[in-house]
Order: structure tokens, then sequence, then C-alpha cells
């Protein structure tokens, strides 16, 4: 069906929830934890959210508040839905701002922009990846780039590409204000009204591109479609100069019809009547919402501080909360504190599976220490939270020579992809090529057997899969959740001297996770003594500034070592395990991460399930001091000021001696809900 839809609306804050978390699907009370059966917020050490919408229904029972009219959007299904506007040569532009309200409620499907450019789920754009140094090279894509926002086009000069990202990841299921604009020289990216990335192009976008402008996905000159949002955009505004910060922050949260050098709107609510600029949009599978952002209500408050402090020791058995806050059109303002305690329950487990080579070999019957390995994971998955695996690489012996070898990986292996609680796809795991997974051993080159039983084809679908670099998995990246908290683990093939791009591609994985918890597997990173090999350094050195990279994991040589480096204040701790050269080909002998959330630490611990046996030599069990905010049980609601207080003030009484308590607070108005950031006290012993 055509739809006119050319709109009067942009607008509102980003939709911090009450419950502000990754995948947690509603807003108010408990939610379901990732892990089972509690419910969990991640606990971010962001700055508060400057605004959010609630659903229309938020506002029944709040006294003095005025019921909002119903905010529409246009939904997309992540699959096959789009909007189209054809060629739209009026939004062929050198210089642009496109700007939208934006839900994400999934990952989507990216789309890429061209060589040298990157993949990104499309909330807007004209064009994508095509041909080079024509007319059907991309005048501008603008969507999400991993967690964060991102934008690129190709230019007039040579058909390269100029893309940008952000910094902040957008959380999904909340509704953002997203804006991108180019003035000729430089990008600048901005999330809630806030700068969030910019990057200097010095290039002509390809303004005459005949690629088609779409919503929702991406198109080339034909009007095929690639790349899918999943999620929901109302508001769509394009103007044909770049609007300044200070415009876009400050009408954000209102209907804009008209303006200087708007050239197309799109309200996205349904009004077909609501046009400007004469473009239709043809809208295939989409559908109207009616849980779009609350526009032209205001702003959403301001919370200007909290008591107690961030990790602030409390003494007896109670405590008093405090948020301080202010509304712009002065409403009286409802504040609701929310509190969890942490402890052992909520600690989880990795399990690091060092070099299983010797284990492959045929005619030596070392298979069981491999099997057992997997199948202890299994087994244990429920009594240890085992939330992933990773394995250092050298999963065979002899490269692409013997077969036999690589079905006792894939046996092995399997063993964790069948179906457990809480994990349809099995258990998250990846693998670092090693040297001797190359095909042939120690030469740095193509990994074919490897791509034969653990390529592409064998990951993708998996939903903790996140995808590749090149064509084949030689290195790729995955993702796992425990109690709310989100890591990404970036696999890296054995290489001495590895490619420039290489590195940046892992950078660029990282950086556009900055939520995640940010872990490097890589064959050969540390030597017996501690010391950087040619490709840890390597790693090191393009990776150390990435604030998000904690830990480093690597096998090669036969030994225990570790080490801990720090760059501006940011530590990052490397290990090495790998047991191929002791009895049996290591016997088993495995590494165990147990995570404990309450205690910001990450005791390492050395097993063979074979055996039965531990070991608790300094150098194979030890305790690293980790970042883990985010990680833990549910929040539950505890108290509610009184309305219109301020400060708004709650004293919880009974807390337990000896215990770590997170606590934050969520300040609605009329329309909008903000929330502070998670903090943490401890009581006294």
């Amino acid at each position: 069906m055509a739809h006119r839809l050319l709109d009067d609306a942009l607008v509102r804050a980003r939709f911090l929830c009450i419950l502000s978390a990754l995948a947690l699907g509603a807003c108010g009370g408990d939610v379901d934890n990732p892990r089972g059966g509690d419910g969990a917020i991640p606990a971010r050490d962001a700055s508060v959210s400057d605004g959010g919408t609630p659903t229309q229904d938020d506002d029944a029972g709040t006294p003095g508040c005025e019921a909002a009219p119903p905010a529409r959007a246009l939904a997309f299904d992540g699959t096959d839905d789009a909007a189209s506007m054809g060629v739209a040569r009026p939004l062929g532009l050198a210089r642009f701002t496109v700007e939208a309200w934006v839900r994400r409620d999934g990952p989507g499907v990216a789309a890429g922009t061209g060589v040298g450019g990157v993949q990104v789920v499309p909330i807007a754009g004209k064009g994508r990846g095509e041909d080079d140094g024509s007319n059907v090279d991309c005048n501008y894509a603008f969507g999400f780039v991993g967690d964060v926002l991102g934008a690129d086009f190709e230019d007039m000069a040579t058909g390269a590409n100029h893309p940008v990202v952000g910094r902040t990841r957008v959380t999904p299921g909340e509704w953002h204000h997203v804006a991108v604009t180019y003035d000729g020289t430089t990008w600048r990216l901005y999330l809630d009204g806030a700068l969030d990335g910019s990057a200097r192009a010095n290039a002509t976008p390809r303004a005459d591109s005949i690629q088609h402008f779409g919503i929702g996905t991406a198109l080339d000159s034909m009007g095929r479609a690639a790349g899918r949002l999943h999620g929901a955009v109302s508001e769509l505004r394009v103007w044909d100069r770049a609007r300044t910060a200070e415009e876009i922050a400050s009408a954000r949260f209102e209907r804009v019809a008209t303006g200087e050098g708007l050239v197309g709107r799109w309200a996205l609510d349904g009004d077909a009547a609501d046009a400007i600029g004469d473009l239709d949009a043809t809208i295939t599978g989409a559908t109207f919402v009616e849980t779009g952002p609350v526009l032209d209500r205001g702003l959403p408050p301001t919370i200007t501080g909290t008591i107690p402090s961030d990790d602030l020791a409390v003494t007896g058995n109670s405590v008093e909360l405090s948020v301080g806050a202010t509304d712009p059109e002065g409403d009286a303002l409802d504040v609701t504190f929310h509190l969890r305690a942490l402890g052992e329950e909520d600690g989880f487990t990795v399990v690091v599976l060092p070099d299983t080579q010797y284990y492959t070999v045929d005619d030596r019957n070392l298979e069981r220490f491999f099997y057992d390995q997997t199948q202890w994971i299994v087994d244990n998955h429920d009594a240890y939270d085992i939330r992933a695996v990773i394995h250092n690489g050298d999963l065979v012996n002899n490269g692409d020579s013997q077969v036999f070898q690589w079905r006792v990986a894939d046996r092995a292996m399997t063993t964790l992809e069948g179906a457990l609680p809480g994990m349809p796809d099995g258990m998250p795991y990846g693998v670092a090529v090693g040297n001797h997974d190359l095909s042939v051993v120690s030469q740095v080159g193509p990994a074919t057997r490897y791509n034969e039983f653990f390529g592409v084809e064998r990951f993708e679908g998996r939903a903790y899969y996140g995808g590749h670099y090149g064509s084949t998995n030689d290195e790729h990246w995955f993702t796992f959740s425990a109690g709310g908290m989100d890591f990404v683990v970036v696999d890296m093939k054995f290489d001495p001297e590895p490619d420039a791009a290489v590195l940046a591609w892992a950078r660029r994985v990282l950086e556009t996770h900055p939520d995640h918890f940010g872990i490097v597997n890589a064959h050969y990173i540390l030597n017996s003594a501690g010391n950087f090999g040619p490709q840890g350094q390597a790693i090191y050195n393009a990776l150390r500034s990435v604030r998000n990279l904690h830990l480093m994991t690597c096998g090669h040589i036969s030994a225990e070592s570790r080490r801990n480096d720090t760059f501006e204040g940011h530590r990052i701790d490397s290990m090495l395990a790998d047991y191929q050269s002791r009895e049996n080909g290591g016997s088993g002998f495995m590494r165990i991460w147990e995570f404990s959330p309450a205690e910001g630490e990450l005791t390492v611990r050395t097993y063979s399930p074979t055996l039965d046996r531990w070991e608790t030599d300094a150098n194979s069990e030890f305790t690293l001091r980790v970042p883990l905010r985010g990680a833990g049980g549910v929040f539950e609601e505890v108290a509610r000021a009184e309305r219109g207080a301020s400060p708004a003030t709650a004293t919880i009484e009974g807390l337990e001696p000896g215990r770590v308590y997170e606590w934050y607070a969520t300040v609605r108005d009329c329309d909008h809900t903000v929330r502070t950031p998670v903090s943490r006290f401890t009581t006294t012993p």
C-alpha cells in the first residue's frame, strides 16, 4: 500500500524504561533474567538517561496527569518489512541531516555499504553497497553498527567509503532520538540530543545516486532490499543541511512540520494525509502500532543527585536513599526505589579449553579426555552456571592431513551444541584457529579443513554467533550474557604478523559493543615467562585503548603464565594455559573461570574431568580484579517516596551485615520516566 507520509513531528527522548536493560522486554516490576528464574537490570556506569517515554496506559492512576494522546509508529519485523520512496531525487544530498525516533526490538539484519564501509542495520537512508565510481554508489546510510549508531556514504571522486560509528550502546526496547549530520567535511552522530561520535571525511557524497530511499531497509538502484530493522520508527525527517547540535537537542521532543531545509518528513503515524515534499512511501509488511514516542508533552525530569555515593560503606542495618530531581514543567514527580543484594548465588562460570591437539591423534586412544571435557561442561552447566566456552585453538594436531582428527574434534564440540535450559542454540562457544589447525601446520595461510568442520555455516543462525572477518570463519566473534551482563569474545587466528585490517576489525567489534565485557581469544599471546609473543604484542598495541577489553586468553606454549598491563588507567589481564606436553597430552586439564559480581573478582581454577583432579598451585589457581557491574539477580521495588517531595527519600530497613547491595530509582512525571545509574553500597560486617 502507498502512503503519503511526510511528517510533522519528531523528537522525543530516549525511552529509558522503568527497568533499563538489555532484552528487558517490559517496563516496571520484575523482569526475566536471562539466567533463568530471576529478573535483572544491567547496572551500567553510564550517565543517567536524559528522558524517556512511557506506554500510553502508564498515566493511569497518576493524580493530576492528563492522558497523553495515542502515539503511533511504524514497526518492522526484521525479516521482510520495509518502506520505500523510490529514487526520491529531492533526497539526494551532499549535505544533510537525518533524524528520527527509533526503538530497536532485536538485532535485525545488517547490509553492507561497500568495500571499506560498514555493516549497518538500516534505520533510513539512500542506498547501500552496489558499485564504485558511478551513480549507483550509496548517497548515505544510517542505522546500527553492532550496538551503536553508524553511518556511511560513498564519494563522488572514486566511490570510496567514509564511515562513522558512535560510542554509546543504544539500549534495546526503548525509544531513542537519533540523528546524523554531514556538513561537507565532518560527520556527527547524536543520541538523545548528545553528540555521540564524529569523523572527518573531507569528501562529497554521491548526491546524484539513483539508489532508492528506504526506511527499515537499505535499497540499491533497482529497489532491491538488503538489511532489515527489527523495531519501530517514528518522526523521520531529512534536511538538506547539517543541523546544529542545539537545533537537534532543543527540538527532539517536539513535532516539527516546517523549517529551513526540511526536504522530507514522515510522521509514520498512519495518517496518509500528512505530507511534505510530495514523496510517497510504499510500505511492505510493516505495521502501525500505538506504542510510539510521546511528543509535544514537555521535557523529562532532570536528576540532580543521589545519596549515598557509589561504593559507600554503610554502618548498621538500615540506609537512607535520596534522589534529587526537577521537572522543567513543574510537574510533581513520583520516585520509586529499587534494590538488590549481591552474593554467591550471582556468580557464573566460563570454561576455557586449552590445546586439545594430542587428544585427536589416531592410535593414541586419548579422545576420551576431549570428550570428557565437553560432556562435563554440559553435565555441570547448571551447577556451575556455565555461560560460555572458549577454545584456545589447536583443535587438532596435523592440519588438513588427518580427517580422523577433525572428526574427533567435531564430535567433542558437537556435545556443546544441543539445546540447554535458557540456551536453545546450545552452549555459546568460539575457537581460535591454532597453528596446528592451519592447512599446512604453522604456515600462515588457509585453514581449509577447519572451515569445512567449523566454518561459518556451522554457526550461522545461532543467536550467540556475531559474525566473521572476510569470507571464512578464521576470525569471528560471539556474545553471551550472565545475570544481565553482556560479554563479547573475539577469536583470532594464529598469525605472528597479523594484518592491520584484521586488527582494525577486532577493534571495531569491541567498540561497537561498548557495554559488553570484552575478551580476546588468540592461540599465541604469551610465552612461558609471561612475555608477549609477536602476535600478542601486536594485538595488545592495537587494542589497549579499547576501554571494554578486559581479558586476553591463549594456549600454544605448554605452560601457565599471566601478566597485566595498564594503559591510561585501563587494565588488561592476559593468561596462558596449555598442558599438551604433560602426560596423555594434557590429561584433560582445562581452565574454569569463576566470576563473582559481588566481589568484582574472577577466580581462575584448573581441573581435569577425566581425573577428577584440581590443580591448586599459584599458577593454576588465582584471583583477578575485574569490572562486573551489571551482573546480578532481580531488583525489587522497596519504597516509593511521597509524591512531589524534593529530595525524595526512603529509609530501607533490615539490611544484612557484610553484604553488597545495588540500587537505583525511577523518576516519573506525567509522560516521561528516567532512572538513575545503578549505585552500590556495602554494609559493614
